[in-house]
């Protein structure tokens, strides 16, 4: 039971490092692995504004902002790689 609980989380941790790291990818390859993960995990579309876009606009104008971002990106996808390696380490103990 553990072994299959400790599995799921592996999975689930690797799933949202990909999703994380995808924010690192230039905005006309980000949309390829987001229709990707839109059918794996469907949802419903917003027919509103394109806020990826919006958030393009403005961090092409200000770069510090976007280096700001991707410093908070980074530190989420080492946190969640740290959590990884914890998981990994512990499914390999049991």
């Amino acid at each position: 039971m553990k072994r299959a609980a400790l599995v799921f989380l592996l999975l689930a941790l690797i799933l949202l490092e990909l999703w994380i790291l995808e924010g690192f990818l230039p905005y006309g390859w980000r949309h390829p692995v987001s229709e990707l993960f839109n059918y794996v995990f469907p949802s419903k579309p917003y027919p509103q504004h394109d806020m990826a876009w919006e958030f393009e606009l403005f961090f092409r104008d200000h770069l510090l902002w976007r280096i700001g971002a991707y410093a908070v990106i980074a530190i989420f996808a080492i946190a969640n790689g740290v959590l990884i390696s914890k998981v990994w380490k512990a499914l390999r103990k049991s």
